[in-house]
C-alpha cells in the first residue's frame, strides 16, 4: 500500500478553502480568515491558561528556572490538548473545536501539597491521577449516561457563575496597584482602568453589532486590540502595560523547549503520597464533569443537539492522558475552555480547522518565549472587557441546557438546592478560610470550596434521591373547553 505525501495532501486539502466552511464542523477556511480567528481564541485564553501556573509556582519563587518552564509548558500542553481534540489520534479527542487551557480547578490541591509534601509529590500524583482517568474515559459511554442532563447543566452553570466574578474584577482592575485602598475601591486611582475596559467592551460590542459578515466574528479580538492600544496611551501616567517582562540574557531567553521537572528538582520513590493521590483523583474526577460540560455546552450551543458518546469518549479520554503528560513537565491538567466555547457559540464558527490555528499559534508561544511574554503584557482591565460577557454566555448555555432538561418540579429542586446551597455557599468569605491542622479535613476543604464541586455533589445525589413524578393527566373536567 503506498502512503500519500502528508504535504501534499495538506495542499490539496487547502486548496478547497472556502469562507463558508467557516460554519460547519470539516472542511478548509483560508489561512486569512482563520488564523485571526484561531488568534482570537488564544488571546481569550492565554493569561487564565498561565495564571495558575503563576500562583503555584509562587511557592518555589516565580524567578527560578522550574518556574518558567512550568509557565511554558503550559502553554505547550494546551496547545497540544486543543490540536488532538481537534484531530483525535486512535481514541484521544471528541473530534470538536474545543480548547483546552490549565484548569483552575487544581490550583489550591497542587499549591497545598507542594507546600505541605514538596512539588514533587504535586507534579507525580498529577500524573498517576490523569492516567487513570485517561483509561476511565475509555470507557466514558458506559458510565455517562449515570450523569443526568441535569447534573451537567448545574455544572456549566456553576463555572459560569464562578467565572463571571473574575471578569468582574478583571473588568474593575481589583488586583491592579493602588485601586483598592483600606478595603475601598479608589475611584481616584481606578478611572484609567474603567476607562480602557469600558472601550475594551463597546469596541467589542459595536464590531458585534454593526460589522456584516465573516469579520463580525473577530469582535473579540478587535476589543483585545483597541483596549490595548488605549491602555498605551496610559504608559505615562500608571504603566498599565508592564513591558518589563522581557529580559534576553541568553539563547534561552529567545528560543527554548519545555523540559520535565525532574531536570529541575530531586525526585523519589517516598515521593510518591497515596493521600495526595487520592485527592488529585477526586479533583480529576470533578474537573471531568467541568470537562463534559463544556462538551455539551459547546455542542448545544453550537449544533443544538447532545454530544455523541464518541465524542465524550474521545473528549476526556484526551483530557487524562494530556493532563497527564503535562504532569510530567510541572504544568497542571487541562479542561476545556468555557469562554472559546462561549466565542464558538456566540460566532458559530464551529470549524475544527480554524481552532487547531489556536493550537498553532500557542505551540509558536511556548517555542519562543518573547511571544509569550508579549501576551502576558495584556492589562486586566482589557481582559474583563472581553470577557465578561463571554463568561455571562456560559451561564445561558448552562440554563439552555437546563431547559432541554425540562423545567419539571424535580429538576427545579435539584437547581435551587445546587444553587442556594452549593454555589451561595463559596460566596462567604469566613467559610473558605476555615483552619484545620488535621490533613484530611483539608483536603475535604479544598473540594467544598469549589463551587462546581458543590453543585456537583448536590445535584448528583438529589437527581436519584429525588423520585420521579409522572405529570397527572388531564381528566375530561379539566380540559380547556373549545370555544368553535
Amino acid at each position: 500500500m503506498r502512503l500519500r505525501n502528508p504535504i501534499r495532501q495538506f495542499k490539496s486539502f487547502l486548496d478547497t478553502a472556502t469562507v463558508e466552511n467557516a460554519f460547519y464542523l470539516d472542511g478548509a477556511v483560508p489561512l486569512s480568515r482563520a488564523l485571526p480567528l484561531g488568534l482570537q481564541h488564544m488571546l481569550s485564553m492565554f493569561m487564565s491558561n498561565v495564571t495558575p501556573a503563576l500562583i503555584c509556582m509562587a511557592i518555589i519563587g516565580l524567578d527560578s528556572p522550574l518556574a518558567l518552564s512550568v509557565i511554558q509548558s503550559s502553554i505547550f500542553m494546551a496547545a497540544l490538548g486543543t490540536a488532538i481534540q481537534c484531530f483525535p489520534i486512535f481514541r484521544l479527542g471528541g473530534k470538536l473545536p474545543l480548547v483546552m487551557g490549565t484548569s483552575f480547578t487544581f490550583m489550591g490541591a497542587v499549591t497545598m501539597i507542594g507546600s505541605s509534601y514538596g512539588l514533587s509529590t504535586a507534579f507525580i500524583s498529577l500524573i498517576i491521577g490523569g492516567v487513570i482517568i485517561g483509561f476511565l474515559g475509555l470507557f466514558a459511554a458506559k458510565w455517562h449516561r449515570f450523569i443526568r442532563p441535569i447534573v451537567s447543566s448545574m455544572v456549566v452553570i456553576g463555572l459560569g457563575l464562578s467565572l463571571l466574578s473574575v471578569g468582574i474584577n478583571d473588568f474593575f482592575a481589583i488586583d491592579a496597584p493602588g485601586v483598592v485602598v483600606d478595603g475601598q475601591y479608589a475611584i481616584q486611582n481606578a478611572w484609567p482602568y474603567l476607562i480602557v475596559a469600558t472601550i475594551t467592551l463597546l469596541s467589542s460590542f459595536f464590531w458585534q453589532v454593526f460589522v456584516k459578515g465573516m469579520w463580525r466574528n473577530i469582535s473579540v479580538l478587535v476589543g483585545l486590540v483597541v483596549g490595548y492600544l488605549t491602555a498605551l496611551c496610559f504608559m505615562g501616567y500608571n504603566q498599565m502595560v508592564d513591558f518589563s517582562v522581557f529580559s534576553f540574557n541568553s539563547i534561552r531567553d529567545v528560543i527554548d523547549l519545555p523540559r520535565p521537572f525532574f531536570l529541575f528538582i530531586d525526585v523519589s520513590i517516598g515521593d510518591i503520597n497515596f493521600g495526595a493521590i487520592l485527592a488529585i483523583v477526586i479533583m480529576y474526577l470533578v474537573s471531568t464533569t467541568e470537562c463534559i460540560g463544556a462538551v455539551e455546552s459547546l455542542t448545544a450551543g453550537s449544533f443544538d443537539r447532545a454530544p455523541t458518546p464518541r465524542e465524550i469518549s474521545g473528549a476526556v479520554t484526551a483530557y487524562g492522558f494530556v493532563s497527564a503528560f503535562a504532569g510530567l513537565f510541572g504544568a497542571q491538567p487541562l479542561t476545556g475552555y468555557s469562554q472559546n466555547v462561549g466565542i464558538v457559540n456566540q460566532t458559530k464558527v464551529v470549524n475544527r480547522f480554524v481552532v487547531f490555528q489556536t493550537a498553532v499559534i500557542l505551540f509558536a508561544a511556548s517555542l519562543f518565549p518573547p511571544v509569550a511574554r508579549f501576551f502576558q503584557t495584556i492589562p486586566q482591565p482589557v481582559l474583563g472587557g472581553t470577557m465578561i460577557l463571554l463568561f455571562a454566555s456560559i451561564v445561558i448555555s448552562g440554563v439552555q441546557m437546563f431547559a432541554r432538561a425540562g423545567f419539571t418540579r424535580k429538576n427545579i429542586m435539584i437547581a435551587s438546592f445546587a444553587i442556594g446551597i452549593g454555589y451561595t455557599a463559596t460566596l462567604v468569605p469566613a467559610l473558605q478560610n476555615i483552619q484545620t491542622e488535621i490533613v484530611w479535613i483539608q483536603y475535604l476543604l479544598l473540594l467544598i470550596r469549589n463551587p462546581m464541586v458543590n453543585m456537583f455533589l448536590i445535584s448528583f445525589v438529589l437527581s436519584y434521591a429525588i423520585p420521579e413524578e409522572k405529570e397527572p393527566a388531564l381528566d375530561e373536567s379539566s380540559k380547556p373547553e373549545n370555544k368553535d
